[in-house]
């Protein structure tokens, strides 16, 4: 394997498919010493239609057959103008061994065909999100997968109502598309989160199923009340958008230790609410807030962190609720990451939901963004 690796990374916000993949590769290309050893392309909904024809030309002007993405919401890349599309991306590697796959009818106890995965290795997953519904697919992926770093993100629906993910020349919907990558130096990945506590951690000391029925021995809807505040409290459909779960999975509340599950449901009779994750009797939990000005804070600390050594490649898998839903405005994310990690190239996407590590296990990730770095 070469000692060092180069990548680029070319965009386009063109319209037309064959002209959007063109340019988007020349540029990914224009520094590279030699055809890419294995790419990421990922298109907005609005090239889904052309999605076969796409991937057939890739294959042509990249080079190489390890390609591997899926359709997403938008493009999170220093100097693009938007966030949302037409927009299609690519990341081109050299210097890296790599084996694209594509599990196109979801199996539990599904492997990937020669995963022979290395501690150091980067596993890039994108997944419909029917075909994690279950849960366990995704535990078997990081089976499969281990010891490598999996990280990646939801596919999105286009306008047939299908959400794509590709490997090779091959297309699918409902399934799960991938890149496992091999580069000389060990991959390293961060999450940032866009929720941040607003209770210390508490007891679930009743609980039937999704349902919280008691946190540390109160009706749990009362609590969750008090962490809402005044004209929240009162509108408990409007506080789900902003008070969520957090599930600790290390019995801390480090930004990098919990997951972020929505409240689905509320009984005011039963003073009760529902969460997106099964949590158990005697298991802890906190509540925890949307928070734009923490979240930009948590992430521009996550970037300082992995500054150094400089990447040879910088790639970020965002929520679809974050971006200019959460900070307002477009470009905030991309812009910090392209002055904290420049000269380096960075590909973000958005996606229906993120995989990372929390703890010591990959998780499906909600409110989040996932920094996965190769270094030269």
């Amino acid at each position: 394997m070469p000692g060092e690796i180069r990548a680029g990374v070319g965009t386009s916000t063109a319209a037309e498919t064959p002209r959007a993949l063109r340019e988007a590769a020349e540029e990914a290309l224009a520094g590279l010493p030699e055809p890419p050893a294995a790419a990421l392309l990922f298109a907005t909904p609005e090239h889904a239609e052309a999605a076969a024809e796409l991937l057939a030309d890739a294959r042509i002007l990249l080079g190489t057959r390890e390609i591997a993405g899926a359709t997403v919401q938008g493009l999170i890349v220093p100097g693009l103008p938007g966030e949302a599309g037409p927009a299609l991306g690519v990341a081109a590697l050299v210097g890296v061994e790599a084996h694209a796959f594509l599990l196109d009818e979801p199996a539990d106890d599904w492997l990937p065909e020669r995963a022979d995965a290395r501690p150091g290795d980067l596993a890039v997953v994108l997944a419909d999100p029917a075909a994690l519904a279950s849960g366990s697919l995704l535990g078997s992926l990081e089976a499969a997968l281990a010891p490598a770093l999996v990280v990646g993100a939801g596919a999105v629906e286009g306008p047939g109502g299908a959400a794509l993910q590709w490997a090779g020349d091959a297309l699918a919907s409902g399934g799960v598309a991938g890149l496992l990558v091999r580069a000389p130096r060990p991959a390293r990945v961060g999450v940032t989160q866009s929720c941040l506590p607003a209770s210390d951690l508490l007891r679930v000391t009743r609980s039937r199923g999704h349902w919280i029925m008691e946190l540390d021995g109160r009706p749990a809807l009362d609590v969750y009340r008090e962490v809402a505040r005044g004209p929240l409290a009162g509108d408990l459909r409007r506080a789900s958008a902003f008070v969520m779960a957090a599930l600790p999975r290390s019995g801390q509340l480090d930004p990098r230790s919990y997951v972020v599950r929505n409240v689905v449901g509320f009984d005011t009779e039963a003073k009760s609410f529902a969460v997106a994750d099964s949590v158990g009797q005697g298991e802890l939990m906190a509540l925890a807030v949307r928070e734009p000005e923490a979240a930009r804070a948590d992430l521009k600390q996550l970037i300082e962190a992995s500054a150094e050594p400089r990447p040879a490649l910088a790639l970020y898998f965002d929520c679809l609720a974050r971006g200019a839903a959460l900070f307002g405005h477009e470009g905030l994310e991309a812009g910090y990451l392209g002055a904290g990690l420049a000269p380096a190239p960075v590909l973000g996407v958005l996606g229906a939901f993120e995989i990372g590590p929390v703890g010591a296990h990959t998780e499906l990730l909600t409110y989040t963004g996932v920094l996965a770095l190769l270094d030269r």
